[in-house]
């Protein structure tokens, strides 16, 4: 078993983003991230406060992963940028991003990707409370977006699911619905992205041309 002095804060926050990755929020625990760390669990406290002070730590090196590009071009392509920045990062840590989605504190690393986004619509002209209310928007719909992606609701119908809809709708009582299996069954999850956040630019702009 490791002893106390191999292990570190950076070694602990690590391995604890490996295994929220790879089994969730509910395969994870203290006693098995020292496990995994071959540790005694009481040694990860002398490094980590308790576990809300690492879920902190995790999230903070999570964010700090969301890559950030230069700020160029218009203020649309650099929120769009943005956006696909953070949805890539939940792909890349989807049990994290879970995590990062229900968790009440701010980290110091948030700050960054918020300043990122602030600052491409400030450039864009936008008025201060616009603004903040752009950005929240945005962050709203691509956290939800990438939290039912990853957990598997936003994939296409199986044959199976695409005959349960059908029967369901057999009633003949909504047939714009039933007209519509075909286009509701199927879904190319990227082009949804697209959509949306393409949806959310364009009213963006009406908003900043009135203010």
């Amino acid at each position: 078993m490791a002893q106390r002095g191999s292990l570190s804060p950076q070694r602990i926050v690590d391995a604890a983003m490996v295994m929220l990755d790879r089994d969730g929020q509910k395969g994870f625990s203290m006693r098995r991230l020292a496990a995994e760390l071959d540790a005694d669990p009481m040694a990860l406290y002398h490094h980590i406060p308790n576990r809300k002070a690492l879920m902190q730590a995790v999230l903070d090196a999570l964010i700090r992963d969301c890559a950030l590009l230069q700020s160029e071009g218009s203020w649309q392509t650099r929120v769009r940028a943005l956006c696909h920045a953070l949805r890539d990062l939940a792909h890349r840590h989807p049990g994290c991003f879970q995590v990062y989605a229900a968790f009440e504190d701010w980290v110091p690393s948030e700050h960054r990707v918020y300043e990122a986004f602030y600052a491409a619509l400030q450039d864009g002209g936008f008025a201060p409370k616009a603004n903040v209310r752009g950005v929240r928007l945005l962050f709203a719909y691509v956290e939800t977006f990438a939290i039912d992606e990853i957990t598997g609701w936003m994939a296409a119908m199986d044959e199976q699911e695409r005959e349960a809809l059908a029967l369901s709708l057999k009633s003949g009582a909504f047939p714009v619905s039933e007209a519509l299996i075909a286009d509701i069954s199927e879904m190319e999850v990227d082009d949804e992205f697209a959509f949306g956040l393409g949806v959310l630019l364009r009213g963006l702009e009406a908003e900043r041309s009135e203010s």
